[in-house]
């Protein structure tokens, strides 16, 4: 499978480079009250433990695997999601740096009898002055068999008093093949959708903190409320 081996050939070159840099391994234990991806509950507004484990090194390559609780209602029984990527970052100048990467997400013990859950994207972002990023995934596949997507995601992080962080965040996804067609809606073109919210954040005692709001355009009586607007907090502890 075509995902699959690049994904390979990413892990396989990071291992190379490994031999030439100082590599680090680090990990993250999150505790959310919603899981929250692009506007959309993934937890049915229930709280779940998220964590992952990252290896990156001095020449800007890195892998890792994350993972987070689901709902199984909604992941066709799937209770967890484990996604893998691996990539490389880098700066263009003093002002621009860029990410480089692949991801793939899988869900497992989904019944797939339907449609094929897990699936990849192809991703890469650039960054003005460690602030303000512009990232675009592609997949050739989404979610559920559905074709090809693109995924437009920017955020602005705004320093505040005290060693509070604002971070205003805005998204739109669209699915380009006909199967696509009422994804998002009930009308024939409900294949796309945008997504906007903010979030405070500051570090306690070692612990990252974070409070945010988030909402989205998608039809409220098509999805049901996991695409309704939604307030949740995050507390995360990072080790290397």
């Amino acid at each position: 499978m075509y995902k699959k081996s690049l994904f390979t050939i990413l892990i396989a070159t990071s291992a190379t480079f490994a031999l030439q840099a100082q590599a680090d391994i680090s990990a993250t234990g999150t505790l959310v009250s919603d899981y929250v991806y692009n506007g959309v509950s993934n937890t049915d507004g229930d709280p779940t433990l998220q964590g992952s484990v990252d290896w990156f090194n001095d020449a800007g390559f890195y892998a890792g695997i994350w993972g987070s609780g689901l709902d199984a209602a909604t992941y066709s029984s799937a209770e967890v999601e484990i996604d893998y990527y691996a990539g490389y970052a880098g700066r263009i100048n003093d002002d621009f740096g860029f990410d480089l990467g692949y991801a793939f997400y899988t869900y497992p013990g989904a019944d797939d009898a339907g449609a094929e859950s897990d699936y990849g994207e192809v991703y890469g972002s650039v960054t003005y002055k460690e602030n303000t990023t512009a990232k675009i995934l592609f997949s050739d596949d989404y979610f559920g068999e559905v074709g090809n997507s693109v995924v437009v995601i920017v955020n602005h992080t705004i320093n505040l008093p005290e060693d509070f962080s604002l971070t205003l965040e805005a998204s739109h996804t669209k699915l380009f093949d006909d199967k696509a067609a009422a994804y998002f809606g009930p009308d024939a073109n409900d294949d796309s959708y945008s997504h906007w919210g903010a979030s405070v954040a500051k570090s306690v005692a070692g612990f990252d903190l974070a409070l945010a709001v988030t909402d989205t355009n998608i039809d409220k009586d098509y999805w049901g409320d996991s695409a309704d607007a939604r307030v949740f907090l995050s507390v995360s502890r990072s080790f290397e």
